[in-house]
């Protein structure tokens, strides 16, 4: 599973439909500092799939959201 390249853009879309600022996102997300959520969404930290996932959970999407599956070769 990766974060799809399109991620950020989605985040930013998918608060402002909800009308959410970015300190209820990273309260959401159990962010420590809504500078923090700032730097994710503006792309100076990365959305790790970590993120992605508290991310899913705080805006009420699947995971698949944000992620694209990696499919295994058996």
């Amino acid at each position: 599973m990766f974060v799809k390249s399109n991620a950020l853009d989605l985040l930013r879309q998918r608060r402002n439909d909800l009308g959410l600022s970015g300190a209820e996102v990273a309260r959401r997300m159990g962010l420590k500092t809504t500078q923090h959520y700032w730097n994710i969404e503006n792309g100076k930290n990365r959305l790790t799939l970590e993120y992605a996932f508290s991310a899913a959970d705080a805006l009420d999407v699947p995971i698949e959201f944000f992620c694209k599956k990696v499919k295994e070769k058996i």
